[in-house]
């Protein structure tokens, strides 16, 4: 089945875990490099868009439903920009263009709008408060437009996340890998994600800032942080830079390419490369897959971050909190990826791709139960030793711990396999709408039903909404299984030719 280097067997130890080929290394090795950084940067982010939404004064995690729809229609505009652009430039200049973008962006909000957010924001503290009290169906609107310098951070940090390390950095080794490849690198790739993630928890927790700021701890602490953002971000496009020049593409992906160009070069605008997209059901079930996940995670993690702001008021308290969560990620990914290297090329893509809907919604599930039942569960907090929601939170941590690291190792793994058989428009363009806007969709989705039940004054918590949230995750996984099912049987057909099984998608690859 190694067919890429015949000459050299493994080990069924190295076979497992590090079923790499010498000579591939130089791929490997600075694709790995490459994903720890990105991800460093990814779970900077993350942590920091968290804990400056919910603690800012007045506001809470409710906010973060109402931030999906500028998230979405930020969303909408790059995927026309990028089609408009992926017919105009070359994929290097886009990778540059658009690391430099968040790198000026975030390089700007640390030295002019944070230093200066006092004057910049539309609505004091106080004045949040009022519009809250006078117009109670909008009253998470205010926080968002308000402290509007927050949440241009937030949402530049989840696009980070889709463009970056979802688009680009996916799309570029998509590009250089073969399917074969990939049921061996693909896993490694999220033990290197698990690497960035235990990085950049750590680097959190236990950072101090030398700027002896007591007025505003967390602000010299956040400039510091950025600093360390932009710094990394010269090193990922150094990096990719050597690989672009050093590292060649399969043979057989670098002549299916080439054919395709000489026989037309595609040059489609956004709605008729979207017109394309709906046209390709194997796309289109790869987007109900994003989507389901997407709105699935959206539901829970909504849920448990207002409770992590009941439980810690102060935003340092609140960033610890995060950045441990993040570490106990990181080493998840890091396990899951060293240790389960062999499992999608040994084990079939659909068993793969179901490991994180049955993880995701197992959890869930438990998670709503036990914060609808804890009225009936006072024997529990008292064996314990832990306060109801001291115990709620910890309870939607394992929720969050199972979710991001099945998300960043079979997740990841399965999705990017499904687009390397594709041709040369639906890997770009169907990979980026795939991406940036099913996946936005998705958040968008779970935040639009979550945004409209807490719209109504009797329901004016993440808490009181639960139980409807409990239905729509049920419903949800329905789908999500169906879509794997119907996208295992076209990526059989378009990956190998149409075999019946995945074994004998194995015998064509030996």
């Amino acid at each position: 089945m190694e067919s890429d280097n015949p000459g050299e067997s493994f080990s069924k130890l190295r076979s497992w875990m590090f079923p790499i080929y010498r000579n591939e290394l130089k791929k490997v090795i600075p694709l790995g490099l490459m994903m720890i950084l990105i991800s460093f940067n990814f779970w900077i982010l993350h942590i920091s868009k968290d804990t400056l939404v919910i603690s800012a004064k007045h506001s809470g995690a409710e906010i973060i439903n109402f931030l999906k729809l500028p998230i979405f229609i930020f969303s909408i505009f790059f995927v026309m920009f990028y089609a408009w652009i992926s017919n105009r430039l070359r994929q290097r200049t886009i990778f540059f263009s658009i690391v430099g973008f968040f790198l000026v962006f975030f390089l700007l909000f640390n030295f002019f709008i944070y230093p200066n957010k006092e004057s910049l924001n539309l609505f004091s503290p106080d004045e949040v408060l009022a519009l809250k009290i006078k117009y109670p169906w909008f009253k998470w609107m205010f926080p968002v437009i308000g402290y509007w310098g927050y949440s241009l951070f937030y949402i530049f940090s989840e696009l980070w996340g889709a463009l970056v390390l979802s688009l680009l950095f996916w799309q570029f080794a998509n590009h250089i890998t073969t399917v074969e490849q990939s049921r061996r690198f693909y896993m490694l790739l999220g033990m290197f994600n698990g690497v960035g993630t235990i990085l950049s928890g750590f680097f959190v927790t236990f950072y101090e800032s030398s700027i002896k700021n007591t007025i505003d701890a967390y602000g010299a602490k956040l400039n510091d942080l950025l600093l360390l953002f932009s710094l990394f971000c010269v090193l990922i496009l150094g990096i990719y830079y050597w690989i672009h020049k050093n590292v060649r593409v399969p043979v057989q992906l670098a002549v299916n390419t080439k054919s395709k160009k000489n026989k037309n070069k595609i040059r489609l605008s956004f709605v008729e490369s979207f017109k394309y997209i709906l046209k390709s059901r194997y796309v289109g079930y790869i987007a109900l897959i994003s989507i389901s996940y997407n709105i699935s995670i959206n539901f829970v993690e909504v849920t448990w971050k207002s409770q992590v702001r009941e439980l810690y008021q102060d935003p340092l308290a609140i960033e610890h909190y995060f950045s441990q969560v993040t570490v106990y990620i990181g080493f998840l990914v890091f396990f899951i990826g060293f240790f389960g290297a062999g499992f999608v090329r040994r084990f079939s893509w659909r068993l793969s791709a179901l490991i994180t809907p049955i993880v995701m919604t197992i959890s869930g599930i438990f998670f709503f139960a036990f914060t609808l039942s804890k009225t009936h569960l006072t024997w529990a907090f008292g064996f314990l030793q832990m306060t109801p929601i001291a115990l709620t939170v910890w309870i939607g941590q394992i929720h969050n711990l199972a979710s991001r690291s099945c998300k960043y190792s079979f997740f990841a793994a399965t999705k990017e396999m499904a687009f390397i058989p594709l041709d040369a428009e639906l890997k770009v363009k169907g990979k980026a709408a795939v991406d940036i806007l099913s996946g936005r969709l998705g958040k968008f989705g779970g935040s639009l039903v979550q945004s409209l039940l807490l719209s109504i004054p009797c329901f004016a918590t993440q808490i009181s909404i639960a139980p409807y949230l409990l239905v729509f995750l049920l419903i949800i996984f329905i789908v999500w299984i169906s879509s794997i099912n119907l996208l295992n049987k076209e990526f059989l057909r378009v990956a190998y030719g149409g075999p019946t099984s995945e074994d004998e998608a194995h015998e064509k690859e030996s």
